[in-house]
């Protein structure tokens, strides 16, 4: 089975249901609808939100990082604060 198989397989299902939801009246359209669209656009919501942090992880978090490197209560210098070049100062 090819891709353009596959492709063609969901065009006929994707067309199938189109065609039989257009068929209903307008009362049995909008529950269905609704029924489908609002966790569909829960799990996508929480997809991008997932794809977000952890392409944004390694900028981000800088703080919570550094206390985690260092022993508790050791008093942590401001990101600011550090010496230049080092991997704590700014960049």
């Amino acid at each position: 089975m090819s891709w353009s198989d596959v492709a063609a397989l969901v065009d006929g299902v994707v067309d199938a249901v189109e065609s039989w939801i257009a068929g209903q009246s307008f009362w049995v359209q909008v529950p269905i609808l609704l029924a489908v669209l609002i966790p569909a656009a829960y799990w996508v919501a929480g997809l991008v939100d997932r794809l977000v942090d952890r392409a944004l992880w390694p900028s981000t978090r800088r703080e919570a990082r550094r206390a985690a490197r260092h022993p508790a209560g050791q008093a942590l210098a401001p990101v600011g604060a550090a010496a230049a070049g080092s991997e704590d100062g700014p960049r």
